[in-house]
């Protein structure tokens, strides 16, 4: 459970009657947890995510910054240039401690992380002993946006590296289904070490939401095809606009979804939890709490 300090609740509305006045967008990293299916073909023993900034590190003694994989319990952080472009990335790896970890063909692997100062998700893939098994996965990444009212927007993207992968040639397209969305959830209601294949979406219907694209106007999401993404052009998922008193670290927004292949096969499956403060993330965890704990689980397919 986590506790909301006086200061917390008190700062967060006048930066909130400020943001309001002044129009300010401000942007969330979010907490994600992925679990991803190994359609290589190959057992593996590594799982690989590459972000573009130079000097993220979450601390893997931190619960509440990495959910140690399952079934790879070890993370390593290692600098690179992966793109080629000449700067310095971030390679995130969940790795096997021994010989009894790995994950066979059709396995399917947890992970979780605080996305904070990340920067964008560039590529993903699976790796035996640290070289590359197969084509980049379908990973998503997203940023949450407390906008004007306020609204809560979350932006949905593929990494761009599944669509520049040659061998993606044969499948170049992938999206989402089955994507459910909430807002005002209680902070003390659900917490990280929540979210994960065994939450039951349902336990949550009084704070459901149907997102639409784009704003309060646009298309509902359940009436469009979101499968055939053919690019990293971000998907903008419209959840609420929300009363001022529920913009707060009180109070929290969370996306499910599925990620999905041409043939519209599952193969991915991703939950995002960020708070609905109109104020930087500094001041949002004095409310969210500094340790979210994420428990690990194995899931049974």
């Amino acid at each position: 459970m986590r506790t909301i300090t006086m200061f917390a609740v008190l700062a967060g509305a006048l930066l909130f009657a400020a943001s309001a006045a002044q129009g300010v967008v401000v942007w969330h990293d979010p907490w994600l947890n992925w679990d991803f299916q190994n359609l290589t073909g190959q057992t593996v023993n590594d799982f690989a995510i590459i972000v573009d900034s130079s000097n993220f590190s979450p601390d893997s003694t931190d619960p509440g910054q990495v959910m140690l994989g399952d079934p790879f319990s070890t993370f390593q952080v290692i600098p690179g240039d992966y793109d080629g472009d000449g700067d310095t990335d971030t390679m995130l790896k969940w790795i096997a401690k021994d010989a009894t970890e790995y994950l066979p063909a059709g396995g399917w692997m947890h992970g979780g992380l605080w996305m904070k100062g990340s920067g964008p998700v560039l590529d993903a893939y699976w790796t035996w002993n640290c070289s590359k098994v197969g084509g980049s996965t379908e990973i998503t990444y997203e940023q949450t946006e407390i906008r004007g009212d306020p609204e809560v927007h979350m932006h949905l993207n593929i990494a761009p590296g599944f669509f520049a992968d040659p061998e993606n040639a044969s499948h170049p397209t992938a999206g989402w289904e089955n994507v459910r969305t909430f807002v005002n959830i209680p902070a003390d209601l659900l917490g990280l070490q929540d979210i994960n294949d065994d939450l039951d979406l349902g336990t949550l219907s009084a704070y459901e939401v149907f997102p639409r694209k784009d704003g309060p106007t646009g298309p509902l999401l359940s009436t469009l095809d979101l499968t055939g993404q053919t690019d990293a052009t971000p998907l903008d998922v419209f959840l609420a606009e929300i009363l001022p008193e529920f913009a707060s670290p009180q109070y929290e927004a969370l996306l499910y979804a599925q990620v999905i292949n041409p043939d519209k096969s599952v193969i991915g499956e991703f939950w995002n939890l960020n708070p609905q403060s109109p104020e930087p993330a500094t001041l949002a965890l004095l409310g969210l709490g500094a340790v979210a704990t994420l428990i690990r689980r194995r899931r049974s397919r």
